[in-house]
């Protein structure tokens, strides 16, 4: 049985209706830039993920962070590396580990990805104070390492 509220249900309900129009509305602007990017939105989430100032992750690193099985990932990373935007090198300790590494195609991709995503995200209407403030609660509601 739950010990919540009723106010705390229909508040959580109210607030899980809100985030679903904002993923809505971000979901649409997003498709809108896939196309022009020439990118599907697996395709887009792997290069996402793909951040050049850190240690290019594994391919079973970046499989879990995508909630994936990992020959899904294998596939998206073939389709990313027939474009010119990935490479999978071996890990220098560990040869049996692929490390996926973006190109200089990539790493611009991902740019692009990135900016126009920001431009148009609905959480831009956001002052940057609030934006602030949904920044610390999401973090709280998220899992560790998310």
């Amino acid at each position: 049985m739950s010990s919540m509220t009723a106010a705390n249900e229909k508040r959580l309900y109210d607030l899980l209706n809100l985030f679903f129009s904002v993923a809505r509305q971000a979901n649409s602007e997003t498709a809108q830039m896939l196309e022009a990017l020439d990118l599907t939105g697996p395709l887009a989430n792997v290069l996402w993920l793909l951040d050049p100032a850190r240690q290019a992750p594994s391919m079973r690193e970046v499989a879990d962070r995508l909630c994936c099985d990992p020959s899904s990932l294998t596939f998206l990373a073939d389709r990313l590396s027939e474009r010119g935007m990935l490479e999978r090198r071996p890990d220098p300790d560990n040869r049996r580990i692929k490390r996926l590494v973006l190109t200089s195609r990539g790493a611009e991709v991902r740019r692009k990805l990135i900016d126009q995503t920001i431009a148009r995200t609905p959480l831009a209407k956001l002052s940057p104070l609030d934006q602030e403030t949904l920044l610390t609660l999401l973090t709280r509601a998220s899992p560790p390492n998310a």
